[in-house]
This record gives structure tokens, C-alpha cells and sequence, in this order.
């Protein structure tokens, strides 16, 4: 029987998984050892702590259905950022969001019931401060510009108590295929509301 279990859903962005690892390991030979190092590219949607797979794993044909009603996602990688912890930042790659980029979170966001996130890669997680202060300055200011389609989502499994403690995947759901990331967002937008109009006080009724 399989006893408790720790999931984690993310998006990975596979196209730029090797870029991710060459920074990390910019990062270790600037600071050593940090958490994350060896972490793959992904993009954390929703986290499900100890759980019973009972619990958890007959929620997922429904989920699988659901995706099939979101694109592959289109997003632009825009240079880093951080998360100021206080003692303990996180440095990580940004995305550019744009109101086409939203949409698709907002919807793929309803299913898991959660409230609205920033989407990023990790590079560097809650880092001494003194050692985020060696290694923002490498980051800052370096570009990175680039185009990354997501066309599923995967679910990564490991027990909840166990010597292993790294995440393997579980399930993969791909979205469809067949519709347009484009055409799709812009369909989801909603339209501008007209202003109304002023009443023209010169104007009369016929009737």
C-alpha cells in the first residue's frame, strides 16, 4: 500500500532546460552549494503536501479533461528577478506577462482553484543574504530574451517520508494541440465597454 505522498504540479519549460542548468551552475561557482542547484527547469503551479493517493489520483482524469480546453501556452522569458525574503532571497527568471499570457493563467488557474501567481524559473532558492548580494549583481544586469511553448502540464510524485527525497514524475497531461495560444487569449479577452453616449438635449422623440 502506498502510503503518503507529496505532489508538486509545475510546467516545464523543457526547451530551455539545459540554459537553466548552465546558470545554476554559473551561480554555484560564484556562491558553492546552495539549495536548487540541481533542481530541473519548471514553473510551480500548485503544491499538494502529504497526501493519500486516494485522495489525490482519481481527481486527475477530470483534471486531464480540463486541460483539453487550453493551448500550449506562449511565453517570453525577460531577465531576472527576485523574491526579497528578508534574510533569505530567491533569484529567479522572469517572464514578460502580457494580458494574452494572464487569460491563460487566469483560466488554467480555475481548475486548481488558486489565486492569482507571478510565473517564474527558479535559479537560486532563499539564498543567505550575504551570498545573494554575490550573485544578484551576475544576474542583474544579464539578458536574457527568450520564446518558450509549454504543451502540457506534469504531475511529480515522491513519498512524503522517505530517504529520497527527489520529486519524479507522476503524470503528464498535455493540452490541445489543435487550438491556437493566440487566437484562443484573444478570444478569452474581454471586449472594451463603449463609453455611453452623452444625451443630446437638442434631440426629440418621434413617439
Amino acid at each position: 500500500m502506498v502510503g503518503y505522498q507529496d505532489y508538486l504540479v509545475v510546467l516545464s519549460p523543457e526547451s530551455v532546460t539545459g540554459k537553466v542548468q548552465q546558470l545554476k551552475s554559473e551561480a554555484f561557482g560564484m556562491i558553492g552549494e546552495y539549495e536548487s542547484h540541481y533542481s530541473k527547469a519548471h514553473i510551480t503551479i500548485q503544491n499538494w503536501v502529504r497526501k493519500k493517493p486516494v485522495w489525490i489520483e482519481p481527481l486527475l482524469p477530470r483534471l486531464e479533461r480540463d486541460l483539453k480546453s487550453l493551448p500550449p501556452v506562449v511565453l517570453e522569458i525577460n531577465g531576472f528577478g527576485f523574491f526579497d525574503h528578508q534574510e533569505y532571497p530567491t533569484i529567479y527568471a522572469r517572464f514578460k506577462s502580457t494580458p494574452l499570457t494572464s487569460v491563460w493563467f487566469k483560466h488554467l488557474r480555475k481548475y486548481f482553484g488558486i489565486s492569482n501567481f507571478e510565473p517564474h524559473i527558479i535559479i537560486a532558492r532563499t539564498i543567505p543574504h550575504d551570498t545573494f548580494k554575490k550573485l544578484w549583481p551576475h544576474f542583474k544586469n544579464l539578458e536574457w530574451n527568450e520564446q518558450v511553448t509549454i504543451d502540457k502540464l506534469t504531475v511529480l510524485r515522491r513519498p512524503t517520508i522517505s530517504h529520497n527525497r527527489r520529486f519524479e514524475v507522476f503524470k503528464e497531461l498535455e493540452f490541445n494541440q489543435q487550438l491556437d495560444f493566440y487566437q484562443f487569449a484573444q478570444s478569452k479577452l474581454k471586449p472594451a465597454i463603449a463609453p455611453k453616449k452623452q444625451p443630446n438635449e437638442q434631440q426629440f422623440s418621434l413617439f
